[in-house]
């Protein structure tokens, strides 16, 4: 290959020495021509039949070769595979293309050149612009490459999809699917507020004021006094939680007979249900005289309320000699009577006129006051009921033989020693 392209070279200065003529010094550097004829160049001896004796380079014109000017180098051009021309970088001489690591121009390959070097560039568009669709690396515009292209939004150069610009090269935003690390707390994607991520991409919780599924309620705080309870529960008697303004306590059990009942209200006398350790009974009234007295106390002889049916009299004492025993019995000889004063005396009738109460209750423990004062004649029709029934006249009843007539009481101070010639006196006595 070196040969054949140094003969092309001496060709080419042959036609230039027959044009040029003589060199700087008047004297001929070379002649070619299209005879036969050979010259040598220095100290040689130049013969007609075209050889040349003598130790410089010769050669025969019609045969193409030559030599330099001055030197006798032979002169190479590029694509000859030798780097031998001032200009050229490489070359490779069959091998030089404009695809290759050296080039039809005998340059050695290099990204922003314009030529694709293959299996080395992906493209190159001769500048160092790296937002067009080649960059100055010679690669081709791609997401994930550091680059801001048409069509991105943003270009970290990484594939990291969790940060502030996805692999996508779209600016991270709530809904695209994607969990931002540090910034959501989750992304699925969609606009549906109560299916675990809400539409501010958190995570659904209790008290984040959206009600997810397995919540009953949420209001968006944490009170549990109010209607949802911290727990995102609806709030109701028995679940442990007193409700302001609904409810007076709430123990959270089932229990009813403790301090807070099972309709969620503190425990009372009087509300129907017996409060353990702290009340006898609770008959959810408050009449005195039935088994249960008003203090939820189950009634008793001396509690002070005569139990009907049951007692005969009781006077919340142990005076036993006042007219009604510590066995709350009267110990009446009489008639255990209410003549409409509300007050149950033991009633007698005189055995003759003209007696006083004094006289009648003289063996039965003197006269019960309280009891004798009262208005009307209920004593005597209990006593004479074949009598009239006659109006209010003085202090006691006087059952009369006269008119045959029950004189009713006044309601004045009992005058206990009131005698009538014709009355038979009623009064009520101690025992």
């Amino acid at each position: 290959m070196v040969i054949s392209g140094f003969g092309r070279w001496f060709g080419l200065l042959g036609l230039l020495a027959i044009v040029g003529g003589c060199g700087d010094d008047g004297e001929p550097t070379t002649s070619f021509g299209t005879s036969a004829t050979t010259t040598t160049t220095t100290g040689g001896t130049t013969t007609s039949a075209g050889t040349t004796t003598g130790d410089e380079t010769s050669g025969t014109s019609g045969g193409g070769s030559g030599t330099s000017g001055s030197t006798g180098e032979p002169v190479g051009v590029c694509g000859d595979g030798e780097v031998n021309v001032s200009g050229e970088e490489c070359d490779e001489g069959d091998a030089n293309a404009d695809d290759g690591a050296c080039t039809s121009q005998c340059k050695a390959a290099v990204c922003g050149d314009s030529l694709v070097q293959a299996g080395v560039e992906e493209c190159d568009d001769g500048n160092d612009v790296d937002t067009d669709e080649c960059t100055s690396a010679c690669t081709l515009a791609a997401c994930g490459d550091g680059y801001l292209q048409i069509g991105e939004e943003c270009d970290d150069g990484n594939n990291d999809p969790s940060d502030t610009c996805t692999d996508t090269c779209m600016n991270a935003v709530c809904g695209d699917g994607i969990v931002q690390d540090g910034v959501e707390g989750c992304d699925d994607g969609n606009d549906v507020d109560d299916d675990g991520c809400s539409n501010t991409c958190a995570l659904a919780s209790c008290g984040d004021g959206i009600v997810q599924m397995g919540e009953e309620c949420d209001d968006g705080n944490d009170v549990d006094t109010d209607e949802c309870t911290s727990m995102c529960q609806t709030a109701k008697c028995g679940d442990g939680i007193a409700q302001d303004g609904v409810e007076e306590c709430d123990d959270g059990n089932a229990v009813d007979t403790d301090a807070c009942t099972n309709a969620c209200k503190a425990a009372t006398c009087g509300d129907g249900i017996v409060q353990e350790g702290v009340e006898e009974c609770d008959d959810g009234n408050d009449v005195n005289t039935d088994a249960c007295v008003s203090m939820c106390k189950a009634a008793s002889c001396g509690d002070g309320y005569v139990q009907m049916d049951v007692e005969q009299c009781d006077d919340g004492n142990m005076n036993n000699n006042d007219g009604c025993t510590n066995e709350c019995k009267t110990g009446c000889g009489g008639a255990l009577l209410d003549p409409g004063n509300g007050i149950k005396g033991c009633w007698y009738t005189a055995q003759a006129l003209n007696q006083s109460c004094t006289q009648v209750c003289a063996n039965h423990g003197g006269v019960d006051l309280p009891a004798l004062q009262h208005s009307g004649n209920a004593i005597g029709k209990y006593f004479w009921p074949n009598k009239a029934n006659g109006s209010n006249w003085v202090s006691i009843e006087c059952s009369s033989t006269d008119n045959n007539t029950n004189w009713g009481a006044n309601n004045g101070a009992p005058d206990v020693n009131f005698t009538h010639s014709a009355c038979y006196v009623n009064c009520a006595c101690k025992n």
